[in-house]
């Protein structure tokens, strides 16, 4: 049965500009190169997206797995496998038309994430992909990557639609992101993307470093999980923002940070805000209440502040910071 196609939201005119021109100059490079030979190494080397021997309408990329995968040139049917390559997507303005959800955001969409993402089939869970229903949705292209267990059935998931391995381990989130980019052949709205949250950063910087002035420039970040507190994994993506801004992990526990940041897994910052009032009786919490007292505790969506994000959980991630230490009103 046809499906509809992915929809796409508008970006800015500069954006849509480029998409434009990125997406021209790619349908007229595989119409001239129809027949001819070579690759396209992607955009390791810092290359512009460039288009290779095949049928019309595809392009060829080599993914972070270092496999040959040819793909389509406007892929509409676009299924995301994990947190980052939904967030990277939508960030592209591309709703994807499948996605994965996970226990740790409460099988659900990232609640930072909710009022950016439409009702799409989910075809995965804990990375656990079901197959009869991905198949189901007759997808054009599959991303994934290696957070999620589903990056194990490379086969199988190549077998239904071309399959991209946008990042390993090792890559940060700004080549996570721009390889996603490049899979979806808006190479150009990608680097816009990274530009205005650039802009957005060293903005930020300029308002809170002088704010620092006197303090160990120490951030907590921490979560209520499983009836206890404690703290998330250092994602990469607040890690590098952190030290961009001048401010590093408070070790331990991080309650003592100059700045705290409470978050509940898997809920929003209403949620949390409801499980930090209701919670303060509970022993756990004692520390944490101690910082609050001296007004350091911003309560925030903590889906935001988990690995593995990309482009809209780091200016997330960058708003909650400078509204913390840069007050307003």
């Amino acid at each position: 049965m046809p499906m509809p196609p992915t929809r796409t939201r508008p970006r800015s005119r500069a954006v849509r500009r480029a998409v434009l021109v990125s997406v021209a100059v790619a349908v007229s490079s595989a119409l001239l190169l129809t027949g001819c030979t070579g690759e396209d190494l992607g955009p390791a080397d810092g290359a512009e997206d460039s288009e290779t021997a095949g049928p019309v309408g595809t392009r060829r990329i080599v993914d972070a797995h270092g496999r040959t995968v040819e793909v389509p040139l406007g892929p509409r049917r676009v299924v995301t496998l994990s947190r980052a390559t939904l967030d990277a997507a939508l960030a592209l303005g591309v709703e994807p038309y499948g996605t994965a959800v996970f226990a740790a955001d409460g099988d659900r969409t990232p609640s930072y994430l909710a009022d950016r993402a439409v009702p799409a089939r989910v075809v995965a869970r804990d990375g656990r992909v079901r197959v009869k229903r991905l198949e189901a949705l007759e997808p054009d292209l599959i991303l994934v990557d290696e957070s999620t267990r589903a990056v194990d059935d490379l086969a199988g998931l190549q077998a239904v639609a071309p399959t991209v391995v946008t990042s390993t381990g090792e890559d940060d989130w700004r080549r996570a992101f721009t390889a996603t980019a490049h899979a979806l052949n808006l190479a150009a709205a990608g680097r816009q993307v990274l530009s205005e949250y650039g802009a957005e950063l060293a903005e930020a910087t300029r308002a809170v470093r002088p704010r620092l002035a006197g303090t160990r420039r120490s951030v907590g970040v921490v979560r209520w999980a499983d009836g206890e507190l404690t703290p998330p994994a250092a994602a990469d993506h607040v890690r590098s923002t952190l030290g961009s801004l001048g401010l590093r992990r408070a070790p331990g526990e991080g309650t003592d940070g100059d700045f705290v940041f409470f978050g509940v897994r898997g809920a929003g910052r209403g949620e949390a805000v409801e499980t930090f009032a209701s919670a303060r009786s509970r022993p756990g919490l004692r520390r944490l209440l101690e910082a609050d007292e001296k007004h350091r505790v911003a309560v925030v969506d903590g889906s935001a502040w988990e690995a593995p994000g990309g482009p809209i959980a780091a200016r997330t991630v960058l708003g909650d910071i400078r509204r913390a230490v840069v007050p307003t009103g």
